[in-house]
């Protein structure tokens, strides 16, 4: 799915002149005399709000045609004058020809008064233009918080591509919904009626409806969807508008593996094991979500293990098919930029976000360019760089040309672990409790109370919440094998992987930016390089060895560094750190409820064990079992993104990123393919 973005323009024949125009549909965004009229009479009004989201914990509005975001300004200035506003406002929308940050922010510059502000600040946080689904988080510090506690807080998930082939990727429960595309003969794909008549999967209990336009075909596909309607005049607008309400006949239970619903909000508790990475961001997303987070380690402190490195990198992939893992690093890498940049850029969290260069011998510079074409990712987030400019760029004189990765860096693991930790602690009061020297040597559930139970060696309890997530990476396979067997659930295959980094203080020369390839080199100051790593299996050695150094300092040399010891020289002043990665066969993390076990599966009936949201999870309406885990040595990378993506599991929040990405992460996958597997050799060859 490539992206071409819309431009600004001015109508022909001299059509209301100044107004914001669109060639490529030639029809205008919004009404020319007030892009905000349709937002407040037809979107906001029709909607019953902000009277609906009033005392909620969180409100989901579904959008199809972001254009301008006038109705997102407009929506988020109603939410913010609001002092009975709900806690947390989710605006999920949708567009196919998003406009560059500059049109944006020229469609804006008309704009005053707080209305000027909030435009601001959505064109400070506009995302390069890739395709999918991006979080935008808006945190409203500055306003009072709300009855619970809790710090108000407006996200906008951006999807960005044809409607027709992202809402079906969409795994969320809207509130209310604003249909704004084009007119239906200009933007006809906008408004078909396959389209439509499946917005009922993505509507809560009690949703709402609002559309500019009522035309027959699209109130016979509303219709189908469940909806009754009302055509009301447009006030202020000038128009009429439809409203509507879902009222369905029959409401399906969701598939296991599917959109969860929150559980009350006396249950909104979980223990979560291990402060790396993975437990540090789980907690942020969970106390964001207004749930209470305990979080055990057995170290002193946070990000203490693999975890500890003093750097590590952050950057997209490219591949020629876009396929699920190229398309989930992207999105997981651009959630750390849009979360952490400002912790980076203020010194918060130690490392250089500027960009980094990825060497790739193998790739000639015409066929590079032509895979950018074709795949249409924008050059503020990727472009190539022939030999001679990735040396330029870097200062040090590569031996091929690379991919330079505008959103991309390296960091500090621990700093970056401590500074989600501090801002999951600010969620509200008593968000977050850190019991730092408490390992967990087994897992129970209490089922008279539904809690689960996190315990010492000596049996004693060190936590309990309703939910459970075990973020502790090769830790995990370990807990869970102290289930009872009626609460087994399926371990996920994690392999450990030893790496060694290494150090060299005083260096003669420090790349610019950080270099990778077969490899990788960083300044971690103005007097380190930090070099590294080494990637062995079946290895526990934990001594720091000078075979590793050396391989290390050969990477680096290879990458274009020069000065470096040779293997002559010893290794003495060089500082080594060895950890181990949890890495899983496909490479991706895990992420999500934990499926049941193999052989309690084997008891449930008519079971399509080979799809994997039909699998049974160790799950109920209290709470449930969970795992964020497998980050392999893409940690930094995937923190944030898989923390969001485990806070959708547990508080049942939209999906953010398509539901195919979801599922390749699921716990449950290698269930689903192993059931595949076997199916596939049960069935006899057709050709015999």
């Amino acid at each position: 799915m490539t992206l071409t973005p819309a431009t600004l323009g001015e109508a022909p024949g001299g059509r209301a002149p100044g107004a914001p125009y669109a060639p490529h549909y030639d029809d205008f965004y919004g009404e020319p005399g007030d892009t905000w009229a349709r937002a407040r009479d037809v979107f906001l009004h029709g909607n019953g709000l902000p009277g609906r989201w009033q005392q909620r914990d969180r409100f989901v509005i579904l959008e199809a045609g972001f254009g301008l975001g006038q109705s997102f300004l407009a929506t988020w200035l109603a939410w913010r004058n609001d002092p009975a506003r709900c806690d947390e406002l989710i605006f999920v929308s949708v567009e196919q020809h998003p406009l560059q940050m500059a049109d944006l922010a020229a469609a804006h510059s008309g704009q005053t008064g707080p209305a000027a502000e909030l435009a601001a600040r959505l064109q400070a946080a506009w995302p390069p233009l890739t395709p999918g689904w991006h979080l935008l988080d808006f945190d409203e510090a500055a306003l009072p918080a709300g009855g619970s506690g809790r710090r108000p807080h407006v996200r906008l998930m951006l999807g960005l591509g044809d409607v027709n082939r992202l809402l079906p990727t969409l795994l969320a429960q809207a509130d209310a919904f604003y249909l704004d595309g084009f007119a239906p003969d200009r933007n006809p794909a906008m408004w078909d009626e396959h389209l439509l008549t499946r917005l009922n999967r993505l509507a809560a209990p009690e949703a709402t409806l609002a559309c500019w336009t009522h035309t027959p075909a699209i109130r016979s596909a509303l219709a189908a969807a469940g909806v009754e309607m009302a055509i009301t005049p447009g006030a202020g607008w000038g128009g009429e508008a439809l409203c509507g309400r879902h009222a369905p006949r029959h409401v399906p239970a969701p598939p296991a593996g599917g959109l969860w619903h929150a559980p009350p909000a006396q249950h909104r508790h979980a223990v979560v094991v291990g402060a790396g990475l993975a437990g540090a961001s789980a907690a942020l997303a969970l106390c964001e979500a207004g749930w209470r987070v305990t979080l055990l380690d057995r170290e002193s402190g946070a990000a203490r293990a693999t975890s500890g490195n003093p750097g590590g990198l952050f950057h997209s992939i490219v591949h020629g098919e876009d396929g699920v893992h190229a398309r989930a690093h992207r999105a997981a890498v651009l959630a750390l930029w849009q979360k952490a940049g400002n912790w980076l850029s203020n010194g918060r969290v130690r490392g250089q976000p500027h960009g980094l260069l990825r060497l790739d011998p193998k790739t000639e510079e015409a066929t590079a360019r032509a895979t950018l074409r074709r795949l249409g990712l924008p050059k503020d987030h990727v472009t190539w760089l022939a030999a001679d400019e990735a040396a330029q760029r870097c200062g040090v004189p590569v031996p091929c040309g690379g991919w330079w990765f505008a959103q991309a860096g390296w960091l500090h693991p621990a700093g970056l672990a401590e500074a989600m930790l501090a801002s999951a602690a600010a969620c509200f009061p008593g968000a977050l409790t850190v019991q730092f020297g408490a390992e967990a040597a087994a897992l129970e559930r209490n089922d008279d109370t539904g809690q689960w139970l996190a315990m010492s060696a000596s049996g004693a309890t060190l936590a309990q919440a309703p939910t459970l997530v075990l973020a502790n990476a090769l830790g995990a396979p370990t807990l869970l094998g102290t289930l009872r067997d009626e609460l087994a659930v399926a371990v996920p295959p994690l392999s450990a992987v030893r790496g060694q980094i290494t150090a060299l203080p005083h260096p003669a020369g420090l790349p610019q930016a950080p270099i990778a390839g077969s490899g990788y080199a960083l300044a971690l100051d103005t007097q380190t390089l930090l070099c590294g790593a080494t990637s062995q299996h079946h290895d526990a050695d934990p001594a720091v060895r000078e075979a590793d150094h050396h391989h290390n300092l050969q990477q680096a040399r290879r990458l274009g560094l020069s000065g470096l010891p040779s293997e002559e020289d010893g290794v003495d002043g060089l500082y080594g750190r060895v950890g181990w990665r949890a890495v899983t066969p496909d490479r991706l993390p895990v992420v999500g409820a934990l499926p049941w076990a193999p052989a309690r599966l084997a008891h449930v009936p008519h079971l399509r064990a080979d799809q994997v949201r039909q699998i049974p999870r160790q799950r109920d309406d209290t709470g449930g079992l969970y795992a964020i885990t497998g980050l392999g040595s893409r940690g930094i990378a995937w923190s944030v993104l898989a923390g969001r993506l485990l806070a959708h599991w547990v508080t049942g929040a939209p999906c953010p990123v398509e539901a195919d990405l979801r599922d390749a992460l699921d716990p449950a996958r290698f269930v689903a393919r192993s059931a595949r597997g076997a199916t596939a050799r049960q069935t006899p060859d057709s050709s015999s």
